[in-house]
């Protein structure tokens, strides 16, 4: 087994067996979760609820009496017999019941008087406060209390008040609590039930369905079969799907090219020892070649040494873009026309091309960068500013031009590197930074510019082809932009 897979091996087993070990779902959350929410809303009705349950019980009462007392009115000289007297107060449930008329106080019927009255409860115009609070303290009473509650009066009368024990009211209230409490857990099971239903069947399901896909394209992201499907939906979770399916097509795609260029660099890695003895060997030969007089061989010599030359840059090149990792940058504080004048000589092409290079950079143009890895960015892209020009040549009714030059914006120094040849395609231009892509000109290796910009990218900088003007639509032009930083790593300000 590869390391790589040795170590994914454990960290997979872990995400198994934590998903195994969750028994505390989403589900199980929702139906806890709703049904604690139902409880609150229960629970904060239950007062008023049990409150106005207290008034209506007192009403029934007070309406009893109500009626009670038209009887006893009616009896001849308002003097009714004893036993129904005692079987109204019964009905009632009531020891006392008094009528208030015109400022007098007239018992109707009465049985066993209690020593004190506990409680005056007045029905005639209570409050939200009051029905509250008289709820509560009949809740919290003890046993053997006694209340009067007044409400109207019949025929004219100004009240008409019983006084009763509140044993059986609070008996009332208790169940009706109960019945209250009943049906919330039931409503609360309904409803939480309903929303877990329609959580798992609009949101759970598919929530899975992601998280499913994810775990099995993570255990193998190179095989195509594992990426999601979208379902479709108009919702934010559809939404999601196809955005996973897009990221998971692009990730593949681009784990299988970068297997692929893996592949290719251990193959060159490989054959590059006996490639480089091969051109060396026939590098010999042609050096051999300029010393035979056959007007021939005279002829064909020096396209065979440029051949192997290109060869020979095509492998470096190869080689030195597959490594894993460049070194980070050396920074430090230089003047760049001198690496620009080497760049150029190292390119060789003093007598061997009629491209002119111009070096306009300023002898006091200094940056702070890595010298070495800014002469090969220079070295690259005058390389193919050169071979641009060679291939297509210049504009027309001008002399072939490779122009190197710099300036200062506020916190950054700026290369340019700008030729008066064809430019670049509109075609290429959006894969200009591609590893192994280059236009159609001969010689072109793909990755001169693919080298360059993660040179620049290494600085913090930036580097980008500057679209032509209308009015010159010849020429190409490379801007490199690199911050300018001290030994401290602070920004330093080079607007001059």
């Amino acid at each position: 087994m590869p390391p790589g897979d040795r170590l994914a091996a454990p960290t997979a087993r872990r995400a198994r067996a934590s998903r195994v070990q969750i028994r505390f779902g989403l589900t199980t959350r929702l139906l806890v979760l709703m049904a604690a929410f139902v409880m609150v809303a229960a629970t904060l009705i239950y007062l008023p609820a049990v409150a106005t349950f207290r008034d209506f019980w007192l009403r029934n009462r007070l309406s009893a009496a109500y009626t009670a007392a038209l009887v006893l009115e009616a009896a001849p000289h308002a003097m009714a017999p004893e036993h129904l007297s005692r079987q109204l107060l019964d009905s009632v449930g009531a020891r006392i019941i008094v009528l208030s008329v015109h400022g007098t106080k007239r018992i109707l019927a009465a049985s066993e008087l209690p020593a004190a009255v506990d409680e005056v409860y007045d029905l005639r115009e209570p409050t939200f406060f009051s029905s509250v609070v008289g709820a509560i303290q009949t809740l919290a009473a003890p046993n053997g209390r006694f209340l009067t509650v007044v409400g109207e009066a019949p025929m004219g009368g100004e009240s008409v008040a019983i006084t009763m024990e509140e044993g059986p009211l609070k008996r009332a209230m208790a169940g009706y609590s109960l019945r209250l409490l009943a049906n919330t857990l039931v409503m609360s099971a309904v409803v939480a039930g309903l929303a877990a239903v329609a959580f798992h069947r609009m949101i759970l399901r598919p929530v899975r369905r992601l998280t499913d896909s994810l775990a099995g394209f993570g255990a193998d992201p190179e095989n195509a079969s594992r990426i999601i499907v979208p379902s479709g939906g108009n919702h934010e979770i559809g939404e999601a799907e196809a955005e996973l399916a897009v990221m998971q097509e692009a990730l593949a795609r681009e784990l299988n090219q970068k297997k692929h260029l893996a592949a290719l660099g251990l193959a060159v890695a490989k054959i590059n020892h006996d490639m480089r003895n091969m051109l060396a060997s026939a590098q010999l030969l042609s050096d051999r070649l300029a010393n035979v007089t056959d007007p021939l061989a005279q002829r064909l010599a020096p396209k065979l040494v440029a051949t192997l030359d290109r060869a020979i840059r095509f492998c470096q090149a190869t080689l030195a873009y597959g490594r894993a990792v460049d070194e980070p940058p050396k920074m430090q504080r230089f003047a760049l026309r001198p690496v620009v004048v080497d760049a150029i000589e190292s390119l060789g092409l003093e007598g061997r091309t009629s491209v002119e290079i111009r070096n306009e950079l300023g002898e006091d143009y200094e940056i702070v960068a890595d010298p070495e890895q800014i002469f090969r960015v220079v070295m690259n892209l005058v390389r193919n500013a050169v071979e641009a020009l060679q291939s297509a040549g210049p504009a027309p009714e001008q002399k072939a031009l490779v122009r190197v030059t710099g300036y200062w914006e506020p916190e950054a120094a700026v290369i340019e590197v700008a030729d008066n040849g064809p430019g670049v395609p509109a075609a290429a231009r959006a894969k200009l930074f591609t590893a192994f892509f280059s236009s159609s000109r001969a010689g072109g290796t793909g990755l001169g510019l693919v080298i360059a910009a993660d040179l620049v990218r290494a600085h913090g900088g930036e580097i980008a082809l500057v679209p032509p003007a209308k009015d010159q639509p010849f020429g190409a032009r490379f801007r490199i932009t690199l911050p300018q930083r001290d030994a401290n790593g602070a920004v330093e300000s080079l607007d001059r």
